[in-house]
């Protein structure tokens, strides 16, 4: 197979702006950035990009690495719980705020069409579903009580039309629950329930593939996941180990091209991620920060490309944003070292 350069030679073409479909191998001189790019296949890594504002635990979010939105959660300083911010995938910027408190319930959705539901009752609602349209929150229809309290530590697949509320966590606790709830876009009904008990754990997909992989479901989940077709759940490759046990796992992308890890920030494994192509789980390149409680990319369309901010890290409460680029091709500044 011919190389680049023996298609075009050793000259390095200078431009204004980058190649719209470059060839992996490819170099040039961008005069507007004034560096030396090339577009090459690359190993796959975490890197630090914009802090959100505030420093924020347990808010809701989807979206993409470059369209995104969080929500809601435990806001410092200030101690609010019902601030949006969105992301443009370099920075966050404040939106308009959610109509009422929110913490650690579900969610999902992209930029313009976020969805909101669940929280722990002391801290907001508890049973309220929220809408996101890219500027402002409306209410939709009341999500049912696991218990007196409102609902926890569920978890969110699907669209502002079409998603599922998965699992979760009684308030007051400790009950996890296999039950899944179906939304249409303005009321939630019974759906088909999971194989195990799930909380806090990670998950993506339309309702007609999605997955979930670990948390604190109870004996065993925190090293299975599973997939679900439309009609019936199945489970999918073991995740095994290496992740830490414990609420919180973050995970996103289809069902052929996932992504999960943290947890629970004081394990020493906490910085673990790995990916499924489908059929198996495999390590990949570490996080930088040990999370949990964290807001994270919510793609079912997309890959496992994506980001994760804020959370609880074995230090404390964090503001930091990481994105994640999965292995191949892709275009690099390069400088000499």
């Amino acid at each position: 197979m011919a190389s680049y350069i023996d298609i075009h030679g050793n000259n390095i073409p200078i431009v204004s702006s980058d190649p719209s479909n470059p060839i992996t191998g490819e170099v040039w001189y961008n005069t507007t950035a004034g560096s030396l790019k090339g577009h090459l296949y690359l190993a796959a890594a975490w890197s630090t990009s914009g802090t959100v504002p505030q420093i924020v635990r347990g808010g809701g979010s989807g979206g993409t690495q470059t369209a995104a939105w969080l929500a809601g959660g435990l806001q410092y300083p200030g101690d609010t719980k019902n601030k949006t911010w969105t992301y443009n995938g370099s920075s966050w910027t404040a939106g308009n705020n959610i109509p009422a408190n929110y913490f650690i319930g579900g969610s999902t959705g992209p930029d313009a069409a976020g969805l909101l539901f669940d929280g722990i009752g002391s801290y907001g609602p508890g049973t309220a579903t929220y809408e996101w349209d890219g500027t402002n929150w409306t209410t939709s229809g009341a999500i049912p009580a696991i218990g007196p309290g409102g609902n926890s530590y569920t978890s969110g697949a699907g669209t502002q039309t079409a998603a599922f509320a998965i699992g979760g966590i009684g308030d007051p606790p400790p009950a996890r629950v296999d039950r899944v709830l179906d939304y249409n876009g303005a009321s939630w009904t019974s759906g088909e329930s999971t194989p195990l008990t799930t909380a806090g754990t990670a998950s993506d997909g339309p309702t007609t593939a999605t997955w979930i992989g670990g948390g604190d479901g109870g004996p065993g989940m925190s090293g299975k996941s599973f997939e679900y077709n439309g009609a019936s759940w199945t489970a999918s490759g073991d995740i095994g180990t290496a992740l830490p046990q414990g609420l919180s796992a973050q995970g996103w992308g289809p069902q052929t091209a996932a992504i999960i890890g943290g947890g629970t920030s004081s394990a020493p494994t906490a910085t673990v991620a790995q990916i499924y192509d489908g059929t198996s789980w495999s390590t990949t390149a570490s996080m930088t920060v040990k999370r949990q409680n964290n807001a994270y990319s919510s793609q079912s369309a997309g890959t496992q490309t994506g980001w994760i901010a804020g959370g609880y890290e074995s230090s404390g409460n964090t503001d930091a944003t990481e994105e994640y680029q999965s292995a191949g091709p892709g275009t690099v500044s390069i400088t000499a070292s």
